[in-house]
């Protein structure tokens, strides 16, 4: 904004009032109203500061301050038709005359200018500014236009579409209600209260008395406020039943979005229903009545529950009692369903597998679980895990999804088959692996903590990525039904953060194995390889490792996860000395001059033909150091090897500095070639050092 019309900045409140929106909507509406206005009315120059937004169930609004009354006229520039083509015998052209009542101008207003291409005319014109209400109405029907809505809904007989019906509409700039049309409502200086403490229209003095106003008239307008005082209340209340409430930043979320006025009550169920799962009781909490369950100091459920009322009534019990009501037969459902499941052992489900569907072409559950248990037993023995721990866990795994309980709470995948696992007889690791073969469930998530549930993790994605990837499926930048980008970060992070040594071809090789005849032949496993490194090298770039010396490593083309960490962390060391740089601008020219000599037949060195005194000290330097390197490299003690390498710097300047490799002799040119050869492999032992930028870049 400037100077001539900050004299006359008010505040500005617009406020979209409704029948009550579904909690998903509300903030998402609220942010697209202030930021698409903010937006319109910076670029008019009539605003600078971001607006404070309200949502609730029943209005999204936003409040600016010091918005201005009227844009800034402004001194525009008219280009019309050149001089030598604006004038016919000295009089005005007919593209003159076009252009002069184009811009409602006269020969009088034509001034020229000079461009590259020669004298024009132009017209200077004073534009004047629009003002508030012209801005406003502009940019609100494309604003509304543009609102991300699951679907909009017309009401009585009007045109107008909204995600629910719009009730009334307030602008006002300052203590003035700003002229408004909008959804078949014209803008009033009335607001609403809540519903049931408040039902009359609140009128308001000026627009920054909304938040105050509001309040008084039992409404928290400020989502972000209302949440931080459910947030906190909802813990008090915990704290003095004696617990810890169960909460996360969804569920605060939904429930801020369901009230105005909050109400924090607690309430309880009978003892008997903690025979259940915890899992299981508190996703039916969350979900089907967004409760906050109550956890003791063992980390044990408790019988009772916190709930968030929208209105505070004389008759709190009342409230209590219609909510334990409600959660008693959603209770007593998943009573039957975990009686009906303890009639079976989990491994009665196995057979049952063959029916549910992996892929059409890939087979059903039960042949995917069959190829986990061979490929878990190859890697299991590997791994020198136990094997028939790994093949038991893997056969079991997915037993839990024909249980009536995951049934009916499909999140209690793999949690319920850790109880039954458990109620069973089976060890804590083998119980473990069936909940944690499925993490991590999303990114930077929990890993499965034992080996057995780690190798079974591996076995499961695995198989997911090589059945769909074999088949031609690759996830697209819109589609990636079958999760194949989580499956392959998940890999990654497992064998990386869990420090489990495996190879991915050959991980991948024992998966087409365990296919047989269900991939095509024409599959290209290497494929796949690239796949997974790809998500590797976005991990790597996540954990702070620099693109170049990623593609440094990855151009050893390696496929051992573990071991292109371990690479990454030595030349981490390794650059921050200072021979770092001059040995890979050394590994750089030695790889430009050997790429110029391509397909010369490269011998061994020939000590007798170092005549030079820098080309014989780089190969006692070499010959010296290339055995405790490969000793290095054999112990993957990497940042030992490159430490080793950045004491060749001395006599690899000297040999640059001194030395004329393409001579015309060519047995000592190719002598000379060799010695580059020798050192452009130990300098890249770890990593393709030619690769590295300065450290300038």
């Amino acid at each position: 904004m400037t100077e001539s019309n900050l004299s006359n900045a008010s505040d500005l409140l617009i406020e979209i009032g409704c029948e009550d929106l579904p909690a998903a909507s509300v903030e998402v509406l609220a942010n697209h109203l202030a930021q698409g206005l903010y937006d319109a009315l910076k670029k008019a120059e009539l605003c600078n500061s971001a607006p404070q937004v309200f949502a609730t169930p029943r209005r999204i609004a936003a409040l600016w301050p010091s918005v201005g009354e009227r844009q800034p006229d402004q001194q525009v520039e008219r280009k019309g038709p050149a001089v030598k083509a604006a004038y016919v015998d000295g009089e005005p052209s007919k593209a003159l005359a076009g252009f002069l009542k184009s811009a409602n101008a006269t020969v009088d207003d034509i001034s020229t200018i000079d461009t590259p291409k020669g004298e024009w005319v132009v017209v200077k014109q004073t534009q004047k500014g629009r003002s508030l209400e012209e801005v406003v109405a502009a940019a609100m029907p494309d604003i509304i236009k543009t609102m991300p809505m699951p679907k909009r809904m017309r009401w009585s007989d009007f045109d107008h579409e909204f995600l629910r019906p719009v009730v009334w509409l307030c602008a006002m700039h300052g203590n003035t209600t700003l002229p408004l049309t909008l959804l078949g409502l014209q803008s009033t200086n009335e607001t609403q209260g809540h519903r049931f403490h408040s039902p009359a229209p609140v009128a308001l003095a000026q627009a920054s008395d909304y938040n105050d106003v509001l309040r008084k008239h039992y409404v928290i307008a400020d989502f972000a406020e209302r949440r931080a005082f459910i947030k906190a209340e909802v813990e008090k209340k915990a704290q003095a039943l004696g617990g810890t409430a169960v909460s996360d930043a969804a569920l605060l979320d939904e429930v801020t979005a369901l009230v105005e006025w909050p109400v924090i009550v607690a309430g309880q169920f009978e003892q008997n229903y903690l025979e259940i799962p915890k899992e299981a009781l508190i996703q039916t909490m969350q979900e089907n009545q967004r409760y906050f369950a109550l956890l003791d100091s063992n980390d044990s459920l408790m019988p009772g529950f916190i709930t968030v009322s929208n209105i505070a009534s004389s008759a709190e019990q009342t409230i209590v009692d219609g909510n334990e009501r409600v959660i008693r037969p959603r209770f007593a459902d998943t009573m039957f369903f975990w009686e009906q499941d303890k009639q079976k052992k989990l491994a009665d489900h196995q057979q049952s597998l063959g029916s549910l569907m992996f892929q059409e072409k890939l087979g059903s559950v039960g042949d995917k679980v069959e190829r986990m248990q061979q490929v878990g037993g190859w890697l299991a023995s590997e791994l020198n895990i136990s094997e028939a721990d790994v093949k038991l866990a893997a056969s079991l795994c997915k037993c839990d999804l024909n249980t009536e309980i995951v049934k009916e709470l499909a999140k209690m995948q793999g949690i319920a088959g850790r109880y039954y696992a458990l109620r069973d007889g089976h060890s804590e690791a083998v119980a473990a692996a069936m909940e944690e073969h499925y993490f991590p469930k999303n990114a930077g998530g929990q890993l499965p903590v034992d080996g057995v549930a780690q190798v079974v993790s591996i076995a499961d994605k695995t198989d997911t990525l090589v059945g769909i990837y074999g088949l031609g499926m690759k996830p697209t930048g819109a589609k990636d039904p079958f999760g194949l980008r989580r499956s392959a970060l998940g890999l990654v992070r497992i064998i990386i953060e869990k420090q489990r040594d495996i190879n991915l071809a050959e991980l991948i090789a024992a998966s087409v194995k365990s296919y047989g005849a269900r991939l095509p032949a024409e599959f290209d496993q290497q494929t796949l390889l690239d796949y997974i490194i790809e998500r590797l090298k976005g991990y790597a770039q996540e954990q702070g490792f620099s693109i170049d010396a990623i593609d440094a490593v990855l151009a050893k083309s390696l496929d051992n996860p573990l071991d292109i960490i371990e690479r990454l962390k030595a030349i981490d060391q390794f650059r921050s000395t200072d021979a770092a740089e001059s040995l890979a601008a050394a590994a750089k020219r030695s790889g430009n001059i050997l790429k110029k000599a391509d397909g010369v037949q490269l011998n061994a060195i020939d000590a007798t033909l170092l005549v030079e005194p820098a080309e014989i000290e780089l190969y006692k330097a070499l010959q010296t150091l290339e055995p405790q390197i490969e000793a290095d490299l054999s112990q993957r003690d990497y940042q030992k090897a490159m430490t080793a390498t950045a004491s060749l710097r001395g006599s690899v300047d000297a040999f640059f500095d001194n030395v004329m490799v393409n001579t015309d002799d060519e047995s000592t040119r190719n002598n000379r070639l060799a010695l580059l050869n020798q050192l452009n492999a130990l300098c890249s032992c770890t990593a393709d050092l030619s690769r590295l930028q300065p450290k300038e870049a």
